[in-house]
């Protein structure tokens, strides 16, 4: 056997089962820069380990997974989107101010600016100003990354209640 059959024999043999599927494996869990499963229950887990208090919402078989997330003075709405078999694709992380009693008070002009200038999607439903932020989490995703969108997305709530009539 020559030396180079023997170095791709022992380079194939020390290849992970993840390796040879491309990155396909399943991922693994824990430190913030490990690739973390895209279930309800782990991006729960991610949250709480940053320091947010989690509650997991009641299963409602015709509704998206859903958590409720209290980050200091906010009480942000996160769901799951795109789930088959409890595996997800997208987190949403939403907030909304009423002004139902004073709908006059509901500014496009303002929403338009926001949308202009932020990623987060500012939009008015039902008498109350909303805005939202998306993060992909199909094929996992690191508990950095999910914390850095969360705190991303905080700083933007504090930003647009700021603008809020």
């Amino acid at each position: 056997m020559n030396k180079k059959m023997m170095l791709a024999g022992l380079l194939l043999l020390s290849l992970t089962d993840a390796a040879l599927a491309g990155g396909a494996g399943a991922p693994v869990t824990g430190t913030n820069a490990q690739v973390q499963a895209a279930t309800p229950d782990a991006v729960a887990a991610a949250l709480r380990a940053a320091g947010y208090k989690v509650t997991v919402n009641p299963t409602d078989p015709d509704s998206d997974p859903s958590l409720t997330v209290n980050a200091g003075d906010y009480e942000i709405d996160v769901w799951l989107s795109g789930c088959q078999k409890n595996v997800c694709s997208r987190v949403t992380a939403s907030s909304y101010w009423d002004y139902s009693d004073d709908e006059d008070m509901l500014d496009t002009e303002l929403i338009n600016d926001w949308n202009g200038n932020y990623y987060t999607q500012a939009y008015v439903y039902e008498g109350a100003y909303y805005l939202d932020s998306t993060m992909p989490i199909r094929g996992g995703y690191t508990r950095a990354a999910l914390n850095a969108w969360m705190v991303d997305y905080l700083e933007d709530v504090a930003a647009f209640e700021e603008e809020l009539p």
